[in-house]
């Protein structure tokens, strides 16, 4: 039977006796490396299709490849609501939660073995329902330690409310959301893991459109970007910000200024108009430049890092000799990008339709191999297929190929899946719509600004592909190498690009080789790099760009889906 690990979304194959009502085997994640290899350490629920190794604590379920319903590990239900003595001191004297809001919100103690520590100790749960129905609990410590059950889906704490509320206060933590429901108000959810990992937000892309958000966010750095993110997916538009003046969070708030933050939310601030812009709104940005300075952008360990790094809110324009490898190269920073940081992309790419064929591209990336079954088995494409559902996305509506669509497709990724980078491949396939009285330099000009601006208010990399005009030939019959000042039609893709680089290969007697250049002519910021020339190889087993490295004659054909034990990182950086 094929599982899936409910974590790590690591796909199995593993023998399960179907015959039995709780099958035993090996478990797929650990049982290679215990000494004890061959003892049978993971349950197999047959009736239900959940498995549990009892050695490494893994969740599985078994794995349906074409349902596109996200599978979780669903825990019993319970029916605790005893806290222990000093639990119930601590939440009622400490964070001053009435017992009223402690037995609304089922609130209760137990033991817990916490990886924090690494021993068992007295937590506090707090049950994550919807419906009425358990589908999480998360245990907190005294240390401030927290954990979710294995495999279990994240959601917003206190869910069910969205559904009798128009108004929704968002907070950062669940002590929040209970010091809010102290001071009368029911309209309260809280985040599940603080300011981190916003991917359960797709979940509430149509739940909470059309509600009016107020944000409650820590007056920290994190909670700064936690209100961003709110603010980017369901837009400014809609959103308020309560000011919780020299306190860290809402229950700091409460436990000094008591029911003042009644009226603190009667007068959220709502989100500036674009245009209308304060100091204050932006002042916790203002302190982390001054105490940290400029940092640089992403990297994605190459070489490449000397001459570049990567940000969202840029405009970054690719350039080169058709044949050369533009797209291909896009598609490796993306895919590096994906797999190191968790970036998800879309893509407007109507010259890869069908578009299986850039699926095939994609997969080969991550994989390392030929899109075949003589080259791949089912795992790995069951594998590649689970990932790239999940972090790639398309627009490309045939009866309407303008930017304006594109650009509002794309924000529905931004509010749905929380991409981070749009990639529009390439700029001639476009609907373009040149106004009347309008030439096409100025026309350049003004989409080259929606493009800029979409990245920048969406906070996303937006990557376009262009074509140079027909470049002329050297006497060995070899091309110039393009400049962004080549693309046809305006120089403005040279003057309005934060980043811009040229795409160009190598060629012999018999036609385009291996080795290659990435010439970066343009680095907007200091802080995102460089101007330089990089050489490269291209991997035809699985279009990578690799280092030029003439004593090393391997090939990286490495599967980057697989963690690798020993750095406890995906292979192969």
């Amino acid at each position: 039977m094929k599982i899936i690990n409910l974590e790590t979304r690591n796909i199995y194959n593993v023998e399960i006796d179907i015959h039995k009502s709780e099958s035993k085997s090996l478990c797929p994640v650990c049982s290679s490396s215990r000494k004890k290899s061959n003892i049978k350490v993971l349950s197999w629920n047959v009736k239900d299709n959940i498995g549990f190794c009892h050695h490494c604590t893994s969740t599985f379920g078994e794995y349906k490849p074409y349902d596109n319903k996200k599978q979780y590990f669903i825990p019993d239900q319970i029916n605790k609501t005893e806290l222990t003595d000093s639990s119930q001191k601590w939440i009622t004297e400490k964070r001053l939660i009435n017992q009223d809001v402690i037995s609304k919100m089922k609130l209760f103690s137990e033991k817990e073995w916490m990886p924090g520590v690494e021993k068992e100790v007295d937590v506090v749960c707090f049950p994550y329902y919807r419906d009425e129905k358990l589908v999480n609990i998360k245990y907190r410590d005294a240390r401030k330690n927290f954990k979710f059950i294995k495999g279990a889906e994240l959601l917003l704490y206190n869910h069910d409310c969205i559904f009798n509320n128009n108004e929704i206060i968002i907070t950062e933590g669940e002590f929040d959301a209970l010091t809010y429901m102290v001071c009368g108000f029911d309209n309260v959810v809280s985040v599940p893991n603080g300011a981190k990992n916003f991917d359960f937000f797709d979940n509430y892309s149509e739940l909470l459109k059309d509600k009016k958000i107020i944000i409650s966010a820590d007056n920290d750095i994190p909670g700064q970007d936690l209100k961003n993110e709110i603010i980017r997916r369901f837009g400014a538009d809609v959103c308020s910000i309560i000011n919780l003046k020299d306190t860290k969070d809402a229950n700091d708030y409460f436990k000094k200024y008591t029911f003042d933050l009644k009226k603190q939310v009667k007068e959220a601030e709502p989100v500036p108009v674009k245009g209308m812009v304060e100091v204050y709104s932006f002042r916790d940005r203002i302190r982390k430049l001054y105490e940290d300075g400029i940092k640089p952008g992403l990297k994605i360990n190459r070489p490449s890092d000397e001459y570049i790094t990567f940000e969202t809110g840029r405009l970054m324009i690719v350039t080169g000799i058709p044949g050369h490898g533009k797209s291909f190269y896009v598609n490796d920073i993306i895919t590096r990008l994906n797999i190191l940081h968790g970036w998800k992309s879309a893509y407007f790419t109507p010259e890869n339709y069908p578009l299986e064929y850039h699926y095939r591209q994609i997969f080969e990336l991550l994989v390392g191999k030929e899109f075949s079954t003589e080259k791949c088995n089912d795992v790995e494409y069951d594998m590649a297929y689970e990932h790239i559902k999940n972090n790639y996305y398309y627009v490309l509506n045939e009866d309407n190929m303008n930017p304006e669509s594109i650009m509002e497709a794309a924000t529905g990724f931004v509010r749905r899946k929380g991409i981070k980078i749009l990639v529009i491949d390439p700029y001639n396939k476009l609907e373009h719509q040149i106004k009347s009285g309008e030439n096409e330099t100025q026309y350049i000009s003004r989409f080259l600004d929606m493009l800029a601006n979409f990245a920048k208010f969406k906070d996303v990399l937006v990557i376009l592909i262009a074509h140079p005009r027909k470049m002329q030939k050297t006497k060995g019959q070899v091309h110039d190498i393009p400049t962004l000042y080549d693309i046809s039609g305006s120089a403005n893709f040279y003057n309005k690009a934060d980043y811009g680089l040229t795409i160009y290969r190598e060629r012999n007697d018999k036609g385009l080789i291996n080795n290659g250049q990435i010439h970066i002519q343009k680095i907007k910021f200091r802080h995102l790099g460089q101007t330089g020339m990089i050489e490269f190889r291209f991997n035809y087993n699985n279009g990578r760009f690799e280092n030029n490295d003439s004593d090393v004659d391997h090939w990286d054909n490495s599967n980057w889906l697989v963690k690798s034990p020993e750095l406890n990182e995906k292979a192969p950086f």
